[in-house]
């Protein structure tokens, strides 16, 4: 579908977009994303990935970090441009029980952790959020989580904010200290999540992750972004993004 840019706000290498999508909006669950075709001299072939962020209203937005060719794109784009959309795909978060949430976000792997805690909090599930990154410039989206309702605990590494060190360091601490029932759901890189799921076994948590890999055509049709899951390959834009951590190979 042909999606409005309603809105965009750019930091650093960051930008937050706001679509005019309703019948994505009012479908999409937090876990799933969408895939964006791009036009105009040098955009790229494929459709490129973001989660989805916040999903309301008719309208659906979008953290990206322009590291590439399609999100240098689109994070260029200004209101009122028309974005090809498809979507949502995918598997989401877990979203029945009442336990307490951690949620655990490294850089924009944030993006997906919002939707989710307002979510849970609309559940009247206590969340917990752990925002973690290189410098203060990364810790994206602690205003929004704080208004969600999430109590927010930074890290940085070079000690700007927060504690000083990787997001696990203050989230062990928690497990460590309270041990009382909750569930970890986790996005963001690859060794973010290894960590993550380390702890969770460490303390017996269950645990949910978002894989990020490269997404061609999002229907799992091409079969370019399958993970080996419980010693069986399966497809991330389709079986995931979201997957119980214990279940993946991450020796694969």
């Amino acid at each position: 579908m042909l999606a409005e840019l309603l809105s965009i706000r750019r930091f650093g290498p960051y930008a937050h977009l706001v679509l005019a999508a309703p019948a994505i909006a009012r479908r999409a669950r937090p876990g799933q994303f969408v895939e964006v075709r791009l036009s105009g001299e040098g955009a790229p072939f494929w459709r490129r990935p973001f989660s989805i962020c916040r999903a309301a209203d008719g309208r659906v937005e979008l953290l990206i970090k322009a590291r590439g060719r399609g999100s240098a794109l689109l994070a260029a784009l200004g209101p009122g441009a028309k974005v090809d959309v498809l979507g949502p795909l995918g598997k989401g978060f877990t979203l029945t029980g009442k336990t307490p949430r951690l949620l655990v976000g490294g850089g924009y792997g944030i993006a997906p952790l919002l939707f989710l805690a307002q979510v849970l909090k609309a559940k009247k599930i206590p969340v917990e959020v752990f925002i973690g990154g290189r410098c203060e410039e990364d810790l994206l989206l602690r205003r929004e989580m704080k208004l969600a309702g999430a109590k927010v605990t930074c890290s940085t590494e070079d000690g700007s904010v927060g504690f000083q060190g990787r997001v696990t360091m203050p989230l062990e601490v928690r497990l460590r200290q309270t041990p009382s029932p909750v569930r970890l759901a986790a996005c963001g890189p690859h060794g973010l999540l290894q960590a993550v799921t380390r702890l969770a076994q460490t303390y017996q948590v269950p645990a949910e992750v978002s894989l990020e890999t490269v997404l061609a055509c999002g229907l799992g049709v091409c079969n370019g972004c399958v993970v080996k899951i419980k010693g069986e390959y399966q497809r991330v834009c389709k079986d995931g993004p979201v997957f119980s951590a214990q279940d993946v190979d991450w020796h694969a």
